[in-house]
């Protein structure tokens, strides 16, 4: 049993959140865990696990550890391994590109390539969230149960629009290679502010998060086309050859194009889809 749906933000929230996804999967008992790679991604995300844990391997650490039943995940620059529960049950929120950081008003730095335990940040809060989302099997009830509960943290934690807001989207669309000279001036700001912002807003300079987002196009673009080989891919996401392609996979995949794919074919599981949004 596979259940996954996609949700739209209510308007107070459009600029902070993309979306969300709802993903339940039942795997038998009979059949083994599914184990699912998942390399960066530049989207940053919160997401509880509301029924069976999730276990987490990181290839930086070379450890694995039992995720907590909500984090949030900010930029990230390394590959995990994600071996699902039976009864998996992930309900995610994604953040446009700033949108955590405007939310919590926290450098997303302190965030940088781990899973961050929410309840050391929101304590009787999130456990309050978390026992409604055990307690109900309604799908849309669970996407209003933490709509609701970022509305709440918004109200509290307001962070005003800047004009590097709309520079952040821009950098988001991979189609459009953009310099920094002129996503500083859409900002409204020099260079080096430009940078220094990239980094307590994303997390990220500017050149790797341009190169997460390139990279993570082309990942999602084979995993939807399978049909298309490897050099179409790079060419349509503004690859300048395969050695490029190559390149980002070893970095951020820790693996070639090909064999990243093939791990994730045999998990069967594909438990997050920001790019649908």
């Amino acid at each position: 049993m596979i259940f996954l749906r996609f949700y739209s933000p209510q308007p107070a929230l459009v600029g902070f959140v993309k979306g969300y996804q709802i993903v339940h999967v039942h795997t038998p008992a009979e059949q083994p865990l599914p184990v699912y790679p998942f390399p960066p991604h530049a989207v940053q995300f919160l997401s509880f696990y509301a029924r069976d844990p999730i276990e987490v391997f990181h290839s930086r650490t070379q450890q694995t550890n039992t995720s907590p039943s909500c984090i949030i995940v900010g930029p990230q620059v390394s590959r995990v391994d994600l071996t699902m529960g039976r009864d998996l049950l992930i309900i995610a929120t994604f953040f446009e590109p700033g949108g955590l950081y405007r939310l919590l008003g926290i450098p997303m730095g302190e965030f940088f390539d781990d899973a961050f335990d929410v309840s050391l940040l929101w304590g009787a809060q999130i456990r309050q969230v978390e026992e409604q989302l055990r307690q109900t099997t309604n799908y849309d009830r669970m996407q209003q149960l933490v709509e609701t509960f970022l509305l709440r943290r918004l109200q509290q934690k307001q962070q005003e629009k800047h004009p590097i807001d709309a520079a952040f989207r821009q950098m988001a669309d991979s189609s459009r290679p953009l310099s920094l000279d002129y996503l500083a001036d859409q900002a409204c700001l020099s260079p080096r502010q430009f940078e220094r912002k990239c980094y307590e807003r994303l997390g990220l300079g500017p050149k790797t998060f341009s190169r997460i987002v390139r990279f993570s196009k082309a990942y999602r673009l084979k995993e939807r086309r399978p049909d298309l080989d490897w050099l179409d891919v790079a060419l349509h996401c503004s690859y300048y050859d395969m050695q490029h392609l190559r390149r980002d996979f070893r970095e951020f995949a820790n693996a070639t194009p090909t064999l990243v794919l093939q791990e994730e074919t045999r998990s069967l599981v594909r438990p997050y889809s920001s790019h649908d949004f």
